[in-house]
């Protein structure tokens, strides 16, 4: 019998241990870059900086999200009323959090000082675009494909016209109402963080790569393929990055007219790093040395939602009530990071617990 690297039916359809390690540092790497860009003007050493950048760029928002769509292939709730249910709800939830985050303080700021920026922020940031308004919808497009039974190569198609669409349409739109709505689905203004057309192809790559997964008879040796092919990539794509003078680090770090504003290349860069991230987590869930950090950071993996939540209320109301961001070292920084991310797992611990407590 012919042996096959894919089955026609889903056989791989337990927990993936790989997607939680990369879910879970997901939203650590999230954190220490909220921290490092939000709180105060740190002062770090060139290469750490490189590094947290590095870990804050392509293994923490395109990883979650690509991680979003392998998830729904992965969910027994995947019909197209469910999806669209979860996708309002983040799609509020994003509203709800940018205001009680950004928008309170300000507002206090406002009262207190009389100074007119946190009149004109209030408004920049409360009705910006932030991941959980693209997650919210994310979903709805999904339920959109599940209603239409999409085939894999007709939402590559829809993922690929909107990335070349997204750089066609999204010219700079100053701030306002229009400008906010229009954030929505294109890098407009730098308060469109993570619009629509620019970030939906990681979803997309995700739920294509999930569809396989599914079916695979043999994840080592599909995880070698992917490890070797993504490695192809990064090289080429370096090397001509290289070639014709194009600084590849700015591909994938935090600059807003980069890393928010993607284009189809980066698109492809940073699917490739994927691919070899998660081939590593895969080798890393196979080690029993990394069994109790495992379930640590599946738990984070679970509680990603609430932690993210959590961590932007901590972040947001720090930053802000704390005044000037004078400058600190890498000591400041680390317990700042690390506390910021220990306090914002405790809560959200606590929360869903309760939660849970309340509906028994």
């Amino acid at each position: 019998m012919e042996n096959k690297l894919f089955s026609d039916k889903h056989i791989n359809t337990s927990r993936q241990s790989e997607m939680d390690w990369g879910r879970g540092l997901a939203v650590l790497f999230m954190v220490l870059i909220h921290v490092y860009s939000e709180v105060r003007d740190f002062m770090l050493p060139e290469t750490y900086s490189r590094v947290l950048n590095f870990a804050g760029g392509p293994l923490a928002a395109p990883v979650f999200m690509a991680l979003l769509g392998v998830g729904i292939i992965y969910s027994k709730n995947r019909t197209p009323k469910k999806l669209a249910i979860r996708g309002v709800i983040l799609f509020a939830a994003h509203y709800l959090l940018n205001f009680l985050y950004s928008g309170v303080p300000r507002l206090i700021m406002l009262a207190w000082t009389g100074d007119e920026y946190y009149s004109a922020s209030f408004w920049q940031y409360t009705f910006g675009v932030d991941i959980l308004a693209f997650a919210g919808l994310t979903f709805l497009f999904f339920a959109l494909v599940e209603k239409w039974k999409l085939k894999n190569a007709q939402i590559l198609l829809i993922a690929l016209v909107m990335s070349i669409v997204n750089y066609v349409a999204a010219v700079p739109v100053a701030y306002s109402p229009l400008g906010s709505f229009l954030g929505l689905f294109f890098y407009v203004n730098n308060f469109a963080f993570f619009s629509f057309f620019s970030w939906i192809w990681y979803p997309v790559m995700g739920y294509i790569f999930g569809s396989f997964l599914i079916r695979c008879t043999d994840k080592k040796v599909f995880y070698q393929y992917a490890f070797v092919f993504s490695a192809l990539v990064v090289i080429l794509i370096s090397l001509g990055a290289n070639k014709y003078g194009f600084d590849i680090w700015t591909m994938h770090t935090g600059d807003k007219s980069t890393y928010f504003h993607q284009d189809f290349i980066t698109h492809i860069f940073v699917s490739a790093i994927f691919f070899i991230w998660l081939g590593v987590l895969y080798g890393v869930s196979l080690l029993k040395v990394f069994r109790l950090p495992g379930n640590i950071v599946s738990r984070w993996s679970k509680n990603v939602t609430v932690i993210y939540f959590v961590q932007w209320l901590i972040i947001g109301w720090v930053s802000i009530l704390a005044g000037d961001k004078f400058g600190a070292g890498f000591l400041v920084f680390t317990v700042t990071a690390v506390s910021v991310f220990i306090l914002s797992d405790g809560l959200a611990w606590l929360y869903l617990k309760a939660k849970k407590a309340v509906r028994k």
